[in-house]
C-alpha cells in the first residue's frame, strides 16, 4: 500500500485524472444498465399485459363458442325426443281425417294428394333434423380445433349419439303412419323408449363436456 500511495504522491494529477476518468466510466455504465432495466422491465410489463390481454380473449371466446354448443345440443334433444311427437300428432290427426274422408267419398285423387301432403311434411322434419345434426356436428369439428384431448373423445361420442337420435326418429315417423293405423303401441313406446335412452345418455356426456369445459376455462 505504501509503494501504491508513494508512486501517487510522484504525479497526483495524473492519478486523479485516472481516477475522474474511471468514475466516469462507472457512471456511464451505471446509466446504461439503468435504462436497460427499464427497458426490460417494460418489456417485461407489455408481455404480461399482451399474455393477460390474450388469455382474456381465449377465456371469452372458448366460454362463448362451448356455450353456444351445448345451448344447440341441449335443443337438439329436445326436439327429438320431447318435441317430436308433439309435432307429429297434428299432422297424423290431419292426414288420417283427410284420408278417412278422401276414402269415403271414393276420390282417389283426394288420397293421392293427401299422401302427398303428408309425405312433404314428413320430409320437412326429417330434413330439418339433418340440417340441425350436421350443424351440430359442423360446431363440434369447428371446437375440436381448441379443444383438450379429454374433450375430443366427449365430443366423438356426442356425435355417434345425436346421429343415433336423429336416425331413431326418422326411422320412428317413417313408420308412424302403420304404427297409428295398426294401433302398434307396444311398437310406438319402444321406438319413444329408445329415443329416451340415447336422450340420456347425451345428456350424461353433456354434462361430462360442460364439467370438462369448465376445467379448462379455469385453467387459462
Amino acid at each position: 500500500m505504501n509503494e501504491i500511495y508513494l508512486e501517487i504522491q510522484k504525479d497526483p494529477k495524473y492519478y486523479v485524472w485516472i481516477f475522474g476518468l474511471i468514475n466516469a466510466a462507472w457512471i456511464v455504465l451505471a446509466y446504461i444498465f439503468k435504462l436497460w432495466h427499464e427497458r426490460q422491465l417494460k418489456r417485461l410489463e407489455q408481455d404480461l399485459r399482451y399474455d393477460s390481454e390474450r388469455r382474456l380473449k381465449l377465456f371469452d371466446l372458448k366460454a362463448t363458442e362451448y356455450a353456444h354448443y351445448v345451448a344447440n345440443l341441449d335443443a337438439f334433444g329436445k326436439k327429438n325426443q320431447t318435441e317430436l311427437m308433439a309435432r307429429m300428432q297434428p299432422i297424423f290427426n290431419k292426414y288420417l281425417a283427410d284420408c278417412l274422408a278422401a276414402s269415403e267419398e271414393g276420390n282417389d285423387a283426394k288420397q293421392r294428394e293427401v299422401l302427398v301432403w303428408f309425405s312433404n311434411q314428413i320430409s320437412h322434419i326429417m330434413r330439418e333434423g339433418g340440417e340441425d345434426f350436421f350443424k351440430l356436428k359442423s360446431e363440434s369439428n369447428r371446437l375440436k380445433l381448441i379443444a383438450t384431448d379429454e374433450m375430443l373423445s366427449t365430443f366423438t361420442s356426442l356425435e355417434y349419439l345425436t346421429e343415433q337420435s336423429m336416425n331413431t326418429a326418422n326411422e320412428f315417423m317413417g313408420k308412424l303412419v302403420e304404427i297409428t293405423i295398426y294401433q302398434q303401441n307396444d311398437v310406438k313406446d319402444s321406438y319413444l323408449s329408445k329415443l329416451g335412452e340415447i336422450s340420456a345418455q347425451i345428456q350424461k356426456e353433456t354434462d361430462s363436456l360442460m364439467t370438462q369445459m369448465r376445467n379448462e376455462i379455469r385453467g387459462i
